[in-house]
């Protein structure tokens, strides 16, 4: 029996990509509670600023997070910068910058980073790059803040970028194969 599009769907995981919230709390928390009522079971916070992502943790988030070049905690070397992590079978490398990637990390299934604090969603090869952009202010480097939602389901990875409203700015779907 071929599964239906509703046993897929229940079957999905939802994860939550957030980067370069700098201290800014309010528009952190924004986006998790949009992600959580998207059906976000997972966090993965990329940095600048650790303080914001323990935090985050702290209020009772299952949170991934990684320091950013500007954390005291990036210079800490007992804090990874990097993070692999297999979700539903799905590898993903996570790290601040791709700088702090290792040569192997480059080929999971997804790398999330952030930094540069303009969003991406892209594939070369069978890896999708992911950086869900900023949530600083209400514009940094010329982009509006924004943030991750993946949905991995057995066939698909569905990889979109939304505004601070859950409006999608950017989305794409990949086949799992």
């Amino acid at each position: 029996m071929m599964p239906t599009q509703l046993d897929e769907q229940r079957q999905a995981v939802v994860l939550g990509v957030m980067s370069d919230t700098h201290g800014n709390r309010s528009l952190m928390f924004q986006a998790a509670d949009v992600m959580k009522r998207l059906g976000a079971t997972l966090i993965f916070h990329l940095g600048d600023d650790y303080p914001d992502a323990q935090e985050l943790e702290m209020s009772g988030v299952d949170v991934r997070m990684v320091p950013g070049l500007w954390c005291a905690a990036y210079r800490d070397s007992r804090v990874p910068k990097r993070i692999l992590e297999t979700v539903d079978g799905v590898s993903i490398a996570a790290a601040h910058a791709a700088k702090d990637l290792r040569h192997t990390e480059h080929s999971a299934d997804i790398v999330l980073t952030g930094h540069t604090h303009a969003p991406v969603i892209e594939r070369a090869g069978h890896t999708i790059y992911l950086n869900p952009g900023h949530l600083k202010n209400p514009q940094s480097r010329g982009q509006r803040p924004s943030f991750a939602m993946l949905t991995i389901t057995a066939n698909e990875i569905h990889a979109a970028i939304l505004e601070l409203t859950g409006a999608v700015r950017l989305e794409r779907t990949f086949r799992r194969d």
